[in-house]
C-alpha cells in the first residue's frame, strides 16, 4: 500500500488568473471620476447663472436707442385761475345785520356787501368823536388868540408910529414959536421929551417885531398841526363805524362769501374774496425733478380750445409737496375771451434748445431703477443683461443717455417691475 501510494500521480495545483483590463480597480476609479466630471460639466453648462430669470418676451416692452434731436420740454396740466385775487377781512367785530349781495355776483370797488351791528363800538366811537371835537374847538380858540395877539402887536406898531408923527409935528410948531421968541425953551422941552419917548417906544416895538412874528408863526403852525392830527383821529374814529359796513376792496367777482344774517363776526375773520374778471393766469404742478431747471421767463405753448396760445413762466414756488412744485404762468398776450375760471389747460413748457443726443425711450424702467440701470438685449434678442447707465434730461417720450448705451442697442423699457433682483433675462417665445 505504501508503494501504491508513493507511485500514484500528484494532483495539479490551481493557477492564478489575471483580471481583464477594464475590470482593474484603478481603471474603474478613473472611469467613475470621469463620469462625475462629465455630469458636473453638464450641470454647470445647463444650469442658468445666478440672477437669471425666464420671462415671456411678449410681456416685455422693447425699445431702441437712437441718436436724434432731443426736444427738451415737460408737459403740464394747468388750471385757469384769476390773475388778481383780493381778500376781504373783517376790520371789526359785530353781528351780521343784513346781506347786500350774494356769492358769485360781480361787484365794483366800495360796493357794500353786508352790514354789521356793534352797539358798544357805536357808543365808544361817539364818545371819542365828542372828545376830539372838544379838543378841536380848543385848538381853534388857540388859533384865534394867536391871531388876536399878532393883530394887537401890529396895531401897537401903527399907534406908536402915529403918535411919533404927531409928537414931531407938535415939537416942530413949538420950535418955530421959540425961534420967534414967542415961547421959551421950557415950553418946548415937554414936546421934545414926547418925541424921544415915542421914538424909543417905536424902536422897541420894531426890534421885537421879527422875533414875535417868528414865535407867532411857529405857534400857529404847531396849533394847525395839532388840529390836523385831531381831524385825522376823528376820521379814524369814524372809520371804526364805517368798518361795520363790509365793502368790496376791488372790482371783480365776489367768491367764497358765505355770511348769513345773525352770524357773529370777529375782527380779522376772512369774509370772502374778489377775483379779477376776464383776466387769468395758469397754475400747474411740476415734478420736483425739474426744480433746478425752472426759472421765470421760460416760454411755453398752451393749447386752449384747440388753439395754440403763447405763455411764459412767471412764478416758481419753492415749496415741494409730495414731490411736486407749484408754478404759475402768464399769457404773453390777451387771454382767450372764452376762457373760464377753473378750466384745464394742456401746456408744453420748454426747458432748453433742441440738441442732438443719444436717446432711449422713456418707460417704466426709469421708475423701476431711477434710471440707474436697464436690461440690454443681445444681438439675437433671446437674452437680456442688466447694465448700469447714466441718464440726463428727460421728457415724456425720451430720456437722454449720458453713458452706458449706444445707438442701435435695444433695451427693455417696461414689464420688469417684478424683476428688480434679476441680472439676466432669458426671453421665451422670442422669434429668432
Amino acid at each position: 500500500m505504501t508503494d501504491t501510494a508513493l507511485n500514484s500521480p500528484k494532483p495539479q495545483m490551481d493557477r492564478r488568473v489575471a483580471p481583464r483590463w477594464y475590470k482593474r480597480r484603478p481603471f474603474q476609479i478613473g472611469a467613475a471620476l470621469g463620469v462625475v466630471a462629465v455630469i458636473a460639466v453638464a450641470i454647470m453648462t445647463l444650469t442658468p447663472a445666478s440672477g437669471t430669470v425666464n420671462v415671456e418676451a411678449s410681456s416685455l416692452d422693447i425699445g431702441e436707442v437712437v441718436r436724434a434731436p432731443y426736444q427738451d420740454y415737460v408737459p403740464l396740466r394747468a388750471e385757469a385761475i384769476p390773475l388778481e385775487t383780493t381778500y376781504i377781512t373783517a376790520e371789526t367785530s359785530g353781528r351780521v345785520e343784513s346781506i347786500a349781495i350774494s356769492d358769485g355776483d360781480p361787484v365794483v370797488q366800495g360796493q357794500a356787501l353786508a352790514y354789521l351791528a356793534n352797539p358798544s363800538l357805536t357808543l365808544e366811537v361817539s364818545a371819542r368823536e365828542a372828545d376830539i371835537s372838544a379838543r378841536l374847538s380848543d385848538n381853534n380858540n388857540q388859533l384865534m388868540a394867536l391871531k388876536t395877539a399878532q393883530e394887537n402887536r401890529e396895531q401897537a406898531l401903527a399907534d406908536t408910529t402915529y403918535a411919533l408923527n404927531k409928537a414931531e409935528q407938535e415939537l416942530q410948531k413949538r420950535e418955530t414959536l421959540r425961534d420967534r421968541n414967542v415961547i421959551n425953551d421950557a415950553a418946548v422941552k415937554p414936546y421934545a421929551d414926547e418925541v424921544a419917548y415915542q421914538r424909543r417906544r417905536l424902536a422897541s416895538i420894531r426890534s421885537a417885531q421879527a422875533p414875535d412874528a417868528q414865535f407867532y408863526a411857529s405857534q400857529r403852525q404847531q396849533v394847525i398841526n395839532n388840529g390836523g392830527d385831531l381831524r385825522r383821529n376823528r376820521e379814524e374814529v369814524r372809520r371804526g363805524l364805517s368798518a361795520l359796513t363790509l365793502s368790496a376792496p376791488a372790482q371783480g367777482r365776489l367768491t367764497a362769501f358765505t355770511l348769513k344774517p345773525g352770524q357773529a363776526v370777529k375782527e380779522g375773520d376772512p369774509i370772502g374774496q374778489v377775483d379779477s374778471e376776464g383776466a387769468y393766469k395758469l397754475r400747474a404742478e411740476v415734478d420736483e425733478f425739474y426744480l433746478s431747471r425752472l426759472s421765470n421767463g421760460l416760454t411755453a405753448q398752451a393749447r386752449i380750445h384747440d388753439q395754440p396760445v403763447a405763455v411764459r413762466l412767471s412764478k416758481v414756488f419753492p415749496q415741494v409737496t409730495n414731490g411736486r412744485v407749484v408754478v404759475e404762468l402768464e399769457f404773453t398776450g390777451p387771454p382767450p375771451s372764452d376762457l373760464k375760471r377753473g378750466e384745464a389747460v394742456d401746456i408744453r413748457l420748454s426747458l432748453g434748445k433742441t440738441q442732438v443726443a443719444t436717446l432711449a425711450p422713456a418707460g417704466a424702467w426709469l421708475n423701476d431703477t431711477g434710471g440707474a440701470s436697464v436690461f440690454v438685449l443681445n444681438t439675437k434678442g433671446d437674452t437680456a443683461m442688466r447694465r448700469a447707465v447714466t441718464v440726463g434730461r428727460r421728457n415724456p417720450e425720451q430720456v437722454e443717455i449720458l453713458s452706458g448705451l449706444k445707438a442701435g442697442e435695444r433695451i427693455v423699457v417696461g414689464g420688469t417691475q417684478n424683476l428688480q433682483k434679476a441680472e439676466h433675462l432669458i426671453l421665451k417665445g422670442q422669434n429668432q
